[in-house]
């Protein structure tokens, strides 16, 4: 038996952020929002996703993005390895410093 005495199920992703299969644009445009929510939609007729997000009105925005595989290389050259990155500037900063001291003593020496 149903609890809720109106007879009606409420949204179950109330103000949650969620994601869902949609078939196209229509699908996305036509997914229903609460206020303040944010859902990606992920189209299950091709290779698009799209960002539904409602304001605390209950106005939506669509955002649509495309799918594209890519290889590990193709990953590093958009997202460097930081650390790596840090260190070669650390130790690239560490030689300066030991020229600038080397230098420094030279100098004092004369």
């Amino acid at each position: 038996m149903n609890s809720n005495p109106y007879g009606y199920t409420p949204y179950p992703s109330y103000n949650r952020n969620t994601y869902a299969f949609v078939n196209g644009i229509e699908g996305a445009k036509a997914y229903p929002m609460s206020p303040n929510q944010m859902v990606m939609l992920m189209d299950s007729d091709s290779p698009l996703c799209f960002k539904k997000q409602s304001d605390n009105t209950g106005k939506a925005t669509l955002q649509c993005f495309k799918l594209v595989e890519m290889s590990e290389d193709e990953l590093r050259g958009i997202i460097p390895n930081s650390t790596s990155n840090e260190i070669s500037a650390l130790n690239k900063r560490i030689d300066e410093l030991a020229e600038l001291i080397n230098s420094l003593k030279k100098e004092e020496s004369k």
